[in-house]
């Protein structure tokens, strides 16, 4: 089969998807390009439209689990650091956990496991009064912020000895100086020890914020309408795969690149000579 032969139209078929209005962009391309498939008085928006659509909510829930990952990760990876044996076996403890279990076993954990070892609250699916009422009440209006959570905490665990890692690569002369100036421990991390840590971890960060697009990808598990589950439902409802895996291919790719180089171009501009960092 030819890629001429392919039937790009598709894309202007009308979706089952009837929660969104039209949109006149997506109107008009599948105006201009939808021949004999395009239908302007149909009910539903197009699956160029529904895809879009798709892309946005992936793009969004990556960005807050990233936000999370980094906030948390980073209290972790000090954690681990400090000389307060507690606080380091908290987050050692949080580590082994989140980092060698599957994210999809996690997902799967905060949606049916999770909620059993709640009390006892109203649930407005089943109308009863069940364990965990209140978070099955989240998951099923709002399953995007279980997504967030858990792909957040899920991350923070690599992130957490990315952070660990790279406040020990910090020299000792570099501590040592901070305390010699008269810095406590709070203010050693904070204007010493961590702008150093960042700049030398950055590409592996880099890294991982790439990484939590593409994992996001997994959160259509709990019903997260993001592009992965809208291009899977359009391939059941169209039998277009390679259509749709032409269109889905340079999407990721386009985005993960995009984030790549906002991350790069934010090493440029922290970055101090003699620490690797600024891209070199």
């Amino acid at each position: 089969m030819s890629i001429g032969s392919l039937n790009w139209t598709a894309y202007c078929l009308p979706s089952n998807e009837y929660a969104l209005d039209k949109a006149a962009w997506a109107e008009s391309i599948c105006q201009s390009i939808g021949g004999a498939s395009y239908s302007s008085f149909a009910d539903a928006p197009t699956w160029l439209q529904i895809l879009s659509s798709g892309v946005w909510t992936m793009l969004w829930t990556a960005f807050l689990a990233f936000i999370i990952a980094f906030t948390l990760g980073s209290l972790i990876g000090i954690m681990r650091t400090l000389p307060i044996k507690a606080l380091s076996s908290i987050g050692t403890t949080y580590v082994e956990i989140f980092r060698n279990i599957p994210l999809i076993v996690q997902l799967f954990f905060w949606a049916f496991v999770f909620p059993e070892l709640l009390p006892l609250s109203y649930s407005t699916g089943s109308g009863e009064i069940v364990n965990g009422g209140w978070w099955q009440n989240i998951l099923n209006d709002h399953p995007a912020s279980v997504g967030v959570f858990a792909l957040g905490l899920y991350t923070a665990a690599r992130i957490a000895e990315q952070v660990r890692a790279g406040i020990e690569t910090v020299s000792s002369g570099q501590k040592y100086a901070a305390y010699a100036v008269g810095f406590n421990q709070k203010q050693s991390y904070r204007y010493v020890i961590l702008p150093v840590a960042y700049r030398i971890i950055w590409p592996t960060i880099t890294s991982e914020s790439m990484n939590v697009f593409k994992n996001s990808a997994v959160l259509y598990a709990l019903s997260v309408l993001n592009f992965f589950a809208y291009t899977k439902t359009m391939r059941e409802e169209t039998s277009q795969d390679i259509v749709i895996l032409i269109l889905s291919t340079p999407v990721y790719l386009m985005i993960t690149y995009g984030i790549k180089y906002v991350m790069v171009w934010i090493e440029k501009r922290m970055a101090v000579p003699g620490l690797g960092s600024g891209g070199q």
